[in-house]
């Protein structure tokens, strides 16, 4: 792991979720699993698997991140096991996850009878999992990744990311492909917006509703953020959004602090202070909520809302991989047609 690409606040934060966890996680293991502690070797997590001599690319791979569930699949391999593996079909969707991936149970709780029936080569943890490591390493070589989701740089850092665990599977190809069809992908996009500047005459901000009161918006530090960027688009929640777009283009912009993961929690009322953003919504907004959000005056008082600027988008990862980067870039384009259109819904 590049040390560029660890955030010392968000480990510091995941490890003490996990720690809670660890201790029942360790107590499900059986006891042939924890005496294997005495016989083992210590593992050097951060080395390439497939460099190590006489190895080869590890075949029965066990992830523990849905995100990085994503870019395994995006690499032409699909893991044998997953936590949960229906929320990857709820909140990534793209790649699809085969048919008999193996549930492995919580994020931060396995299954250790499971994981030890699995026998994997190879198990794929975030540093959130850092208390369950030297467990999980008793069953096989853990390679920790995920660390661009808190980065300062996060897209780069993805990409750091994204060759790291290709080298570990000797997919080195794949993965420059598949940079170089992200890059080609957002290069499209923004030469479409491009051929029509009036696209970008109005910033926008991309959030998630969390009820009918709050919405997660994403702002400087995000994936999101820095594709909207990338594509010259001003995203009303980034302090600096004038910095990155076309000169035409309005660049309002509101001054909601983010956390290390690029997103900050805005009350609805607060939207007011961007009345001119468009607002895109990372779907699939849940019935209850957007009920919610109809009967909420304020909500509906919005000049967005009253206004048809409002647009949902797509299943897409905040936090997920370059395919998700993809979609993102294609919807946004979509969604700043359908405003500038007029035939953004009324939501």
């Amino acid at each position: 792991m590049t040390a560029a690409c660890v955030s010392r606040k968000r480990r510091r934060l995941l490890g003490g979720i996990a720690a809670v966890s660890a201790v029942s996680a360790v107590g499900l293991a059986p006891a042939s699993t924890r005496a294997m502690a005495s016989a083992s070797t210590a593992i050097d997590a951060r080395a390439p698997i497939s460099s190590r001599p006489g190895a080869r690319p590890p075949q029965r791979i066990v992830s523990m991140s849905w995100e990085l569930t994503e870019t395994l699949l995006a690499l032409g391999v699909a893991p044998v096991g997953l936590s949960l593996p229906g929320w990857y079909t709820r909140t990534i969707a793209e790649p699809p996850l085969p048919a008999g991936v193996t549930d492995i149970g919580l994020l931060y709780q396995p299954n250790f009878e499971v994981l030890q029936q699995l026998a994997p080569d190879l198990m794929i943890v975030t540093p959130g999992h850092a208390s369950l490591r030297g467990a999980l390493q008793h069953l096989a070589p853990t390679l920790t990744l995920g660390a661009y989701m808190s980065d300062p740089q996060p897209y780069r850092c993805l990409c750091t990311e994204t060759r790291e665990l290709a080298r570990a599977l000797s997919r080195d190809a794949r993965a420059a492909t598949l940079i170089d069809t992200t890059a080609q992908t957002i290069a499209a996009e923004t030469a479409k917006l491009d051929a029509q500047p009036g696209l970008r005459a109005a910033p926008v901000i991309v959030a998630e509703a969390v009820d009918d009161r709050y919405l997660r918006v994403y702002g400087a530090g995000s994936l999101f953020d820095h594709l909207l960027q990338a594509m010259r688009v001003s995203n009303a929640a980034h302090p600096d959004a004038g910095a990155h777009v076309a000169p035409s283009a309005s660049t309002a912009s509101a001054s909601w602090n983010t956390n290390s993961a690029g997103f900050a929690l805005v009350p609805v009322q607060r939207l007011i202070e961007v009345a001119q953003a468009g607002i895109l919504l990372v779907g699939p907004v849940q019935p209850e909520v957007r009920a919610g959000l109809a009967r909420n005056p304020l909500w509906r008082a919005l000049p967005a809302v009253r206004n048809r600027r409002v647009v949902e988008l797509p299943v897409i990862a905040p936090y997920g991989g370059l395919v998700s980067m993809q979609r993102f870039a294609r919807a946004v384009t979509v969604a700043l047609t359908q405003i500038a259109m007029g035939s953004a819904r009324r939501a």
